[in-house]
């Protein structure tokens, strides 16, 4: 007989699975979106830049909602509110008026994020072994499958209007069902803990110095990682279709083929990241996965034939799926602070690069060019490693790899 702990885990990858698929059916409309209100780089960029204030301004709601009310019913609400604003920016006719529902979008996306990976966080420490990267890998799934379904509908003769709109109806439908069944996990307001049975193994303790240590500087190595890596996957995600489209003179259906690669490259990682920390340890997990985003990065700039971007895209795709899950998962075990102040701490550091991401390197596109650009994040990602050698590699190892 399956286990409630077993059945709200299936259905936490359910909801990672949604999340992922909304977001990746919005990223094809980019370019078109672009199009329609006649847009260069950076005036895309800054549009996209509203959408990072929305991602900023949820961050401290969704931790204190989570911790007060419980993530999964944060999950339940911001996803009712997430999936129709994906809707919205493609009947905007102004910039204005397409920044302003990006906005919205970033929002409910990062309130639905964070109360999602709080719940992930709360199910790891009772369960007692890693989860969050398998979690994450049905977040890359979901987006495998919502951009493949993207490019099939482009490919047909159908409204491309019409796509979204439809996908949305299926995503609000799944969503109501699954987020019945997630982990109730209220914090007491006499604890500062979750109010789940206590894990197999309890979270790894911090050396005593003293005085503690105030928890932003506990975790601002890991969160000056995790804005590396969004910081790549925001670009890659809202820039790479545009770079192909652009660059190498590709219809849209073959540029979204590029993303379905990354995202398929993202589910496999993932899926198999658990296992991977377990086997080799988060340190080498770690710096071969900057290795891997950086090339990625480079081969898709340097590109001359879409084929070889696709690959590229799987490459970078395969680099950036564990940074972020390990870096949450290390911090949440190194700490034994609630989920939703973990993930809310990091991700006011690190997710808000996924959104700022894009509009920087739409300003640098726009007057150096989108090959220098993506040239100059791959750069970027590759300070993780000193990061790491510099601040990162006692923590690390004091924090058990299951």
């Amino acid at each position: 007989m399956i286990s409630q702990h077993a059945i709200a885990h299936n259905r936490c990858r359910g909801v990672f699975f949604l999340h992922g698929a909304g977001f990746a059916s919005w990223v094809p409309h980019i370019p078109l979106v672009q199009e329609k209100l006649g847009l260069n780089h950076e005036n895309l960029g800054l549009a996209l830049l509203a959408a990072a204030i929305g991602v900023i301004a949820a961050m401290p709601f969704s931790a204190r909602f989570s911790d007060r009310f419980g993530s999964n019913i944060v999950v339940k609400f911001s996803g009712l509110l997430f999936f129709p604003s994906l809707v919205a920016p493609l009947f905007m006719t102004t910039l204005p008026t397409l920044a302003a529902t990006l906005f919205v979008m970033g929002f409910c996306a990062a309130l639905m994020d964070i109360a999602m990976n709080a719940n992930g966080v709360s199910l790891e420490r009772i369960r007692g072994k890693s989860i969050l990267s398998g979690l994450h890998g049905f977040w890359s799934l979901g987006g495998f499958c919502g951009a493949g379904f993207a490019t099939l509908w482009f490919a047909l003769p159908l409204s491309k209007t019409v796509h979204l709109p439809v996908s949305v109806i299926m995503l609000l439908a799944t969503h109501w069902y699954l987020q019945r069944g997630l982990l109730s996990d209220r914090v007491h307001p006499a604890t500062s803990g979750p109010d789940i049975s206590q894990p197999a193994s309890p979270p790894c303790k911090q050396p005593k110095t003293g005085t503690e240590r105030p928890i932003f500087w506990l975790l601002l190595p890991f969160g000056i990682c995790a804005f590396i890596g969004q910081f790549g996957e925001g670009v890659i995600t809202d820039w790479v279709t545009v770079l192909m489209i652009r660059a190498l003179d590709t219809p849209v259906s073959v540029a979204a083929a590029g993303f379905a690669f990354y995202s398929a490259a993202m589910a496999i990682t993932r899926l198999s990241g658990d296992w991977l920390v377990m086997q080799l340890g988060r340190a080498p997990v770690l710096i071969a996965s900057c290795g891997l985003a950086t090339t990625g990065y480079l081969i898709i700039a340097l590109s001359p034939h879409y084929l070889i971007s696709w690959l590229g895209c799987f490459i970078a795709g395969t680099g950036l799926a564990v940074i972020l899950p390990l870096l949450i998962s290390s911090a949440a075990a190194s700490t034994g602070k609630s989920g939703g102040t973990v993930v809310a701490t990091i991700a006011a550091i690190g997710y808000t690069a996924l959104m700022a991401g894009p509009p920087v390197i739409g300003a640098v596109g726009e007057r150096y060019g989108l090959i220098n650009a993506f040239l100059l994040v791959a750069g970027f990602l590759s300070l993780i490693i000193p990061v790491y050698l510099t601040s990162m590699r006692k923590r690390l190892k004091t924090v058990r790899n299951s």
